[in-house]
């Protein structure tokens, strides 16, 4: 077997929009391919972008391959357009773990929401070996403009380099395991250059024990700065209620509409998270979207 991974030419993107439509199971993939095709702003990046497996001359398989990040960020590869031949769909796989060797990564993607039910789940037992996982990803916004009354406030630690073992011995804590290096790194750059001005530990005095953290990124600095909150959780032995975390979220938003009171948070929620998400929108965080996708990241 002769198997090839190569890009595309300029003139095979129609081609392969047909087949990436073909196999999302649009009614007139051909007709759609071509007048998407008038549409496009530079065919030949978008075509050396995309990467078709050929086995013996015969393309098989193929995906079109963005890297999702900003400098001193984590990396993301997100997989886009993929398709494979009816009959080899193990070919997909042997491409999308080709283009991961290829590309340095801390992460991965493959948007779900083109896809039905029954190709979705196709999808996801073909990827799995490879790390992927299926998941619900709900993103959500909040004014700082609007933070509501405080009430009990918690005392904010912002992280230092000496607290480096503190912080990653509360996360354990909190998450009921340690995360490895790979996915602390992860963590620290998911969407931005690590900011330790914008890591939390959370603490009813400060001569008290932590209760929770608080996790952001934010490349930006302002009245009207873009915050991300990447993580947030409290100790095991305080989730019984959600009381506690919504403290943690509350005191975090506090601060920042202190240094950003123009400013905006984002943040992306798996939905096997409720809990975190119901909180969230109890503060006035609006849900964006809802996007299913596999997912690989960090153990």
């Amino acid at each position: 077997m002769s198997l090839v991974v190569r890009r595309l030419a300029s003139d095979e993107v129609a081609w392969f929009i047909r087949e990436a439509l073909a196999f999302a199971g649009h009614a007139d993939p051909g007709g759609l391919a071509l007048r998407l095709q008038r549409r496009l702003k530079d065919p030949a990046q978008d075509a050396d972008a995309s990467f078709v497996l050929l086995d013996a001359g015969r393309a098989t398989a193929g995906a079109h391959v963005r890297v999702v990040s900003r400098p001193d960020a984590a990396r993301v590869v997100s997989f886009g357009s993929v398709w494979h031949a009816p009959e080899a769909p193990e070919a997909l796989a042997l491409l999308v773990a080709e283009l991961l060797r290829r590309e340095p990564h801390e992460g991965a993607q493959l948007p779900l929401h083109l896809f039905a039910e029954e190709r979705c789940a196709a999808l996801a037992a073909l990827l799995a070996p490879l790390g992927f996982e299926r998941q619900v990803v709900t993103r959500l916004r909040f004014e700082l403009s609007e933070v509501p009354p405080l009430g009990a406030p918690l005392v904010l630690e912002a992280y230092r380099q000496e607290d480096e073992r503190a912080f990653r011995e509360l996360y354990r804590r909190c998450e009921g395991s340690a995360a490895s290096d790979a996915r602390w790194a992860y963590l620290k750059r998911r969407s931005g250059p690590f900011r330790p001005d914008l890591w939390f530990m959370a603490r009813e005095t400060l001569d008290q024990g932590p209760v929770g953290y608080a996790f952001c990124g934010g490349a930006a600095r302002g009245v009207d700065a873009a915050y991300h909150l990447d993580g947030a959780g409290v100790l095991q032995a305080l989730r019984h209620d959600s009381e506690m975390l919504r403290r943690v979220l509350l005191s975090l938003l506090h601060e920042l509409s202190g240094a950003s009171p123009l400013g905006t948070v984002e943040t992306a929620l798996l939905a096997d998270d409720p809990k975190l998400i119901d909180i969230l929108a109890s503060l006035g965080f609006e849900v964006l979207e809802r996007l299913p996708l596999l997912a690989k990241a960090p153990a």
